[in-house]
């Protein structure tokens, strides 16, 4: 029988064997699909192999560069009718009763969960104080005080939700922590809003649907209605991926600089709207014709890729005027976190190996269990449509992965997989069959229930 230590060695060894080919793959795909966008992976692998040179008669022969330009034009001519904007108002309805729906199923497992365990009258002493856990309270004091000398820990979160947080608040009568559940779930309604149409242009209205339902009734949704970063984070960055797929470089910048500025990870927004920006130069095909607005055009694109940037910026200058120095956070989250950077292979085996010995049940299954399966599953789940999604998003989904689930000691890794925006486009993707959907929605909705309850009463879901 295999020990902790032998299971944990195994699960990471196959971890590590999945991200290197979905790495591979990825790469390989963002190497070359700029220059012949819409191309099938067999296809382009086979012309590698066979050391063609990728031309535009690829992509034209199967019709879908050419459709590229067409479709794009179509979308936007449609969004100024009067039809199509009947028809957002009804989305945005649709996706609202679908939001409140899977809020009121958060809060009825808790209460279910409190009746079976004799502790309803716990839930409702400081009730509002089972919902504002770990870093949420720590957003709602940053809201409240901002940052400061004397409470360096503050320094570990960035600062635009409790910007919002701390202006919202004036309409709430001065209440932070209603501020804080107005922000975020806005937030992720216009997250399931643009996640919607991002999806529909790709792969048409029934997988768009179904990538707002599962982002919707995901496991941990309830982390983008508490006071977390993570909705915000979600809304700004499929945003802006979204603003670069419609040629709106620009706002794409700004938008990503904001998600920059919600989350250091919200920096890699930058890969997929550089490879927008690479297609998009790509079909213009003005390098031959026009080789000085060409290289115009390119350098107005980099500015507006590394405005990305300016967000990560506005934190590091936030720090060096708290405590003169300009990368304190790092020293704030070895100090008062106990992280440093190390390996997601390092994380899933201390994952594997505390699933079965840190405290009690609660702690197991409510954090270090679902901490170990979503690393594990989210690489599975990049792997299988690694050649199907856009090479951007798919990329995005990998370097997320593997820094975000780095740190040397992570607890909350179950609630950074869930603002990863590709997994829902590449669940839809996946769903395709029924039985398939049906299958993922009850299973995701059986551990929303069993984790709302674990955080509204248990605190172990972190």
């Amino acid at each position: 029988m295999l020990n902790t230590n032998t299971f944990a060695s195994l699960i990471t060894w196959l971890l590590a064997l999945m991200l290197s080919v979905a790495g591979a793959i990825l790469i390989l795909r963002c190497l070359c699909e700029p220059f012949a966008p819409g191309i099938s992976f067999r296809r382009m692998l086979r012309r590698l192999l066979e050391r063609h040179r990728l031309d535009e008669g690829l992509a034209d022969s199967s019709g879908e560069e050419s459709s590229w330009g067409i479709s794009r034009g179509l979308r936007r001519r449609l969004r100024h009718n009067k039809w199509a904007l009947h028809n957002q108002w009804r989305l945005l309805l649709w996706i609202g009763c679908v939001m409140l729906l899977s809020r009121l199923l958060i809060l009825a497992a808790a209460m279910v969960g409190s009746c079976l365990t004799d502790s309803l009258s716990k839930l409702f002493t400081a009730a509002i104080s089972h919902w504002v856990r770990w870093d949420a309270s720590s957003y709602i004091d940053l809201a409240h005080y901002g940052y400061s000398a004397n409470q360096p820990e503050l320094l570990a979160y960035l600062p635009l939700y409790p910007l919002l947080v701390r202006l919202v608040s004036i309409l709430c009568f001065g209440h932070y922590v209603f501020a804080g559940f107005l922000v975020s779930n806005t937030s992720l309604m216009l997250a399931g809003f643009t996640l919607y149409h991002m999806v529909n242009d790709e792969y048409g209205e029934r997988t768009a649907r179904r990538a707002v339902m599962l982002l919707m009734f995901a496991p941990l949704s309830l982390v983008f209605s508490v006071p977390y970063a993570e909705s915000l984070l979600l809304m700004l960055t499929l945003t802006s991926v979204y603003s670069a797929r419609n040629r709106h470089f620009l706002a794409a910048g700004a938008l990503g600089a904001l998600a920059a500025c919600t989350q250091l990870i919200g920096a890699l927004v930058f890969v997929p709207v550089v490879m927008e920006m690479l297609k998009y130069l790509r079909a213009l095909n003005l390098r031959r014709r026009n080789a000085r607005r060409f290289w115009l055009l390119a350098l107005s694109l980099s500015g507006s890729a590394l405005l990305i940037f300016a967000g990560t910026g506005v934190y590091l200058l936030i720090n060096h005027v708290i405590s003169r120095n300009a990368f304190e956070f790092i020293n704030v989250l070895k100090v008062h976190m106990n992280q440093e950077f190390g390996t997601v292979l390092s994380t899933q085996r201390y994952s594997v190996q505390l699933a079965f010995t840190y405290g009690d049940m609660g702690w197991q299954l409510g954090t270090w269990i679902p901490q170990a399966v979503a690393i594990l599953m989210s690489a599975l789940i990049i792997l299988l449509v690694c050649t199907a999604i856009e090479p951007g998003d798919g990329l995005y989904a990998w370097l997320y992965l593997i820094l975000v689930m780095s740190p040397s000691w992570l607890l909350s890794g179950l609630r950074a997989v869930t603002a990863l925006y590709p997994l829902y486009i590449a669940l839809a993707f996946m769903c395709r069959k029924k039985w398939t959907y049906v299958a993922i929605m009850v299973a995701s909705i059986a551990l929303m229930c069993l984790f709302s309850y674990y955080y509204a009463l248990l605190g172990t879901v972190v």
